[in-house]
């Protein structure tokens, strides 16, 4: 879940400072959140007994 927040947030940060123009940002931004996602439903089905 802290990926996604981190990602999140840093989606967030950039937009409000206007650095929408640069392409590193917004795709580490969205592999965060992305990479966070799947972390957690990985770990999720992975603690699950059914």
């Amino acid at each position: 879940m802290a990926l996604v927040l981190a990602g999140a947030l840093l989606l967030a940060v950039s937009y409000l400072t206007g650095w929408t123009s640069s392409n590193l940002v917004l795709v580490g931004g969205f592999l965060l959140v992305f990479v966070g996602v799947i972390l957690y439903v990985v770990l999720t089905k992975s603690t699950e007994k059914y």
